[in-house]
């Protein structure tokens, strides 16, 4: 049953996880296009993506609590879910809102947009992006290497 779990919890990882770190991507290439459109559907996209990481965390707590060797006290297993969290609340709530409101924005303006506002929200984007790639990186890391394991 724990290999059965821990296979469940790689394919979700690989179809889910993936997608959540690079789909607020296309938010910012629809940006850079003035799509308000494509900005909303890319928030949309990202929102469940990262709300469907939730189902490999749950194949992920199930091998755990199953297995002989690896325990929640573990310390790699405790920092990677801590990062799993805040990239998942990042990913899931604070992303998906800055791209609904660029979009509503874009939308608003007929997709004319200062450059300078451009900018700020490009930047915005790209820092929220670039944390959740960056917390869901040293997750998988961590999940494969299992340091002191």
């Amino acid at each position: 049953m724990h290999t059965l779990l821990v296979v469940l919890h790689v394919l979700a990882v690989v179809v889910c996880v993936g997608p959540a770190m690079l789909l607020p991507w296309l938010g910012e290439r629809a940006l850079r296009e003035r799509d308000g459109d494509r900005v909303h559907q890319a928030g949309r996209r990202t929102m469940l993506y990262n709300a469907l990481t939730l189902v490999a965390a749950l194949f992920g707590v199930l091998a755990t609590a199953t297995s002989d060797r690896y325990s929640f006290a573990d310390a790699w297993l405790i920092i990677a879910s801590t990062l799993y969290v805040v990239a998942v609340v990042n990913g899931a709530a604070v992303i998906p809102a800055v791209l609904a409101r660029i979009g509503k924005e874009l939308q608003d303006a007929h997709g004319v947009m200062d450059g300078e506002l451009l900018e700020q929200h490009r930047g915005r984007l790209l820092a929220l992006s670039g944390l959740n790639l960056v917390f869901y990186t040293a997750v998988v890391i961590l999940m494969a290497w299992r340091p002191g394991a």
